[in-house]
């Protein structure tokens, strides 16, 4: 949009090497992890802010956010925060003192944060807004017939697939979604279900096992995938079963983007994005029946299936990245001139 960035992240994180392919700015030469550096950090970090000629410091994490703050101390820069955390700020007299006399404003990821943080900070010195994701549709238009796409994931041509895309972790609900998909088996025994993502803390094992002693048929877990766009090409439903966590849920906005209804859990960002979207339905987390229920629903109805899929596709149409970069920089201007 114009406006000269530098990110600064700590060295060696995966964000580094992203940004650089972006084209973007990168500094490296501050490290914001750990209590005892904070000070070291807010010395270097007013030193580069200076002579970048930085008009705001957008922190990101609690650690930037207090350095930042104790760098901002005589300088011309305001202090602006994003918090996309799924805890919610403590109302400690610490945390009162950063987040209305040393910050210009916060930026937040979901509108029951935002509630949060005015419920212990007030409304009046400084402005909240919400900012959701934005994300580029556009790879997810130029696609392979789906038919190929399936041969690739080792799905067969017929049968609709039914699908789960995310790290396998607890807190995203897999098991949940293996219960959900037992009993869709037993109603739709043609349905195939796809689980996707990165092992992290372990699952893996847990989650065959649980899939074998249900006798789930027609499931394959694919481990983590590149190209993503092409896997949720094949498939006909998304789901999203997580029980925590999903303060950003990015992957959401990919089934949309992609024309695909959401079987979705009521947690956090996901509430508020389905219920603004209408683009699938909602279902309490940690409930196989109501998940399951929703899932055969959607597989019997085609026409619903396409109406849920097209809401979603213009809801994310909406979110591009031009208009989270215009929402973002709405709220930059506004840090500028708070009072």
């Amino acid at each position: 949009m114009g406006h000269d960035v530098l990110l600064m992240a700590n060295p060696g994180t995966l964000v580094v090497g992203k940004a650089r392919e972006a084209g973007l700015n990168v500094s490296e030469e501050v490290n914001f992890k750990g209590t005892l550096r904070v000070f070291s950090a807010a010395r270097r970090l007013k030193k580069i802010a200076g002579e970048f000629g930085a008009d705001v410091i957008f922190t990101h994490r609690g650690e930037s956010h207090f350095a930042a703050a104790l760098a901002a101390k005589g300088a011309k820069y305001r202090i602006a925060r994003f918090r996309g955390d799924v805890r919610p700020p403590r109302g400690n007299i610490f945390s009162r003192y950063l987040n209305t006399r040393l910050t210009d404003g916060v930026a937040v990821s979901t509108e029951r944060l935002k509630i949060e943080y005015e419920k212990k900070f007030g409304t009046n010195r400084i402005p909240y807004r919400v900012i959701y994701p934005g994300l580029d549709g556009s790879r997810f238009k130029d696609k392979k017939p789906q038919e190929e796409l399936k041969r690739k994931f080792g799905l067969k041509s017929d049968g609709p697939v039914v699908g789960i895309v995310g790290r396998l972790s607890r807190v995203k609900g897999h098991r949940y979604f293996i219960e959900a998909a037992k009993l869709v088996s037993i109603k739709i025994p043609q349905a195939q279900y796809v689980i996707a993502g990165e092992d992290v803390d372990g699952e893996l094992a847990k989650l065959q096992v649980a899939a074998s002693v249900l006798k789930v048929p027609n499931i394959r877990f694919i481990g983590r995938v590149e190209n993503v766009e092409e896997l949720i090409s094949t498939l006909d439903i998304g789901v999203i079963s997580s029980i925590g966590s999903e303060m950003i849920s990015r992957v959401l906005l990919e089934y949309f983007a992609a024309g695909l209804p959401a079987v979705a859990t009521s947690v956090n960002q996901i509430s508020e994005i389905m219920l603004q979207s209408d683009g699938g339905i909602l279902v309490p987390p940690a409930d196989p029946v109501t998940m399951g229920n929703a899932i055969v629903e959607l597989l019997n109805d085609q026409t619903k299936r396409l109406r849920l899929g097209g809401n979603g596709e213009r809801w994310v149409a909406a979110r591009s990245l031009e208009v989270f970069g215009r929402e973002s920089e709405a709220f930059l201007r506004e840090v500028l001139d708070a009072q």
